[in-house]
């Protein structure tokens, strides 16, 4: 059977990264281009996501991650785009909390999990008229949501979206102010109820790194979220 444009384009990208890589990396990105074909058999998943999430885990993999896409979290109540385990890392406090994420997840307590979300900029129809309020509470929805099943978490974008991060949640927790969590949960609470985003998340969530993927020229840049901010003000002018 012919291959479609999903897999001819999958197969162009996976080409284009062949020289630069290593067998090992060459061996997860194939079973992640094939995870991707199955789904888009399925109609599950398209190809400019696709070709973000390849160009991510490659990113990740050469960090010593190993790397699943659109893997189950909670008994497939959650998604993530990109679950990526390795060894722990020294900073990475072994705290209460960070044990229990691991008893989440079935890990052992010496390994640490990321999830990458990436996010294209996609606003629904409904939201025509408040695309900003919307895509703010889009992400602080999800940082909430996957912070409890990974010890780190990270959002993706391309280069050419600007990503829409609440200021509250690039704050530490023990400066924010509970009166903005308190509205963040209630603006949270108008599009995810199901199950609904719990205030204790919203208060304690972090986000550990930004990457920005560049598709034109295959590669990702990762920078913290507070130098991602400051670079965007300055660029909008609002930074001198």
């Amino acid at each position: 059977m012919a291959k479609n444009k999903f897999s001819r384009d999958l197969d162009k990208l996976m080409n284009q990264l062949r020289s630069t890589i290593d067998a090992e990396t060459m061996h997860q990105l194939t079973e992640i281009r094939d995870h991707l074909v199955e789904l888009n058999r399925k109609r599950l998943v398209k190809i400019n996501h696709s070709v973000m999430q390849l160009l991510c885990a490659k990113h990740l993999i050469e960090q010593g991650y190993e790397v699943k896409s659109e893997h189950p979290l909670v008994g497939g109540q959650l998604i993530a785009d990109l679950f990526a385990v390795r060894d722990r890392e020294p900073e990475l406090e072994h705290d209460i909390e960070n044990v229990m994420i691991s008893e989440r997840l079935g890990l052992p307590v010496e390994k640490e999990a990321l999830v990458v979300e990436i996010e294209t900029g996609y606003v629904p129809p409904k939201a025509a008229l408040y695309p900003t309020h919307y895509r703010q509470t889009r992400i602080a929805a999800k940082i909430a949501r996957y912070c409890r099943y990974s010890h780190r978490f990270g959002l993706a974008t391309p280069n050419y979206h600007v990503l829409q991060i609440p200021g509250i949640l690039l704050k530490p927790p023990a400066l924010r102010n509970m009166d903005e969590i308190l509205q963040m949960k209630k603006e949270c609470d108008l599009y995810y109820k199901s199950p609904p985003i719990l205030l204790e998340a919203l208060a304690m969530s972090e986000i550990d790194n930004i990457y920005i993927i560049n598709v034109d020229h295959a590669n990702v840049i990762q920078i913290p979220p507070n130098i991602y901010l400051d670079t965007i003000l300055r660029a909008q002018g609002l930074l001198t």
